[in-house]
């Protein structure tokens, strides 16, 4: 089953993407700050751990920086951890995020999107300038109803 929860909150780490992993994609792995009861006397934020690989992981590294307000979608993931407080092992269950994408918060801010070519993909340029493909034709305008025409003054009317 696959599934993706929203998020919305601020990068609160720098950004540094680590190209040098074993398997050689890129990893970028972040804080983000979520507050809850935003506003509120008893807000409170939490810090949740991203991670994101590859072409995903190299673009967030273009695009975010620290304080930067984003929402992400991402998959949950959880492993247990032993760990020892005050002398006693304990059991604890550690939850991490997949980032599976995200972008800029655009409730107070404005974007400039830049669409990135397919891995692989080059353009066509098998065709000269005369054989170029043509052009789409133009999309119809959408027809409008004609105006009706005013009509005449009547006592009645309001």
């Amino acid at each position: 089953m696959s599934y993706n929860i929203p998020f919305t909150g601020n990068i609160a780490t720098d950004i540094e993407l680590n190209t040098s992993t074993p398997s050689g994609i890129p990893r970028l792995n972040f804080l983000l700050a979520v507050n809850e009861n935003s506003g509120k006397e008893n807000e409170k934020s939490h810090f949740l751990p991203f991670t994101a690989f590859g072409e995903r992981a190299e673009n967030f590294a273009k695009t975010f920086t620290k304080g930067m307000r984003v929402t992400l979608t991402a998959r949950v993931n959880t492993h247990p951890k032993e760990v020892q407080v005050n002398g006693e092992d304990k059991k604890l269950t550690m939850v991490t995020f997949t980032a599976q994408g995200g972008g800029p918060d655009l409730s107070w801010a404005t974007a400039d999107v830049t669409k990135n070519a397919k891995k692989g993909d080059k353009p066509d340029t098998s065709y000269g300038d005369d054989e170029a493909p043509a052009a789409k034709p133009a999309a119809k305008a959408a027809s409008t109803p004609a105006a009706k025409p005013a009509a005449a003054t009547d006592d009645n009317d309001f």
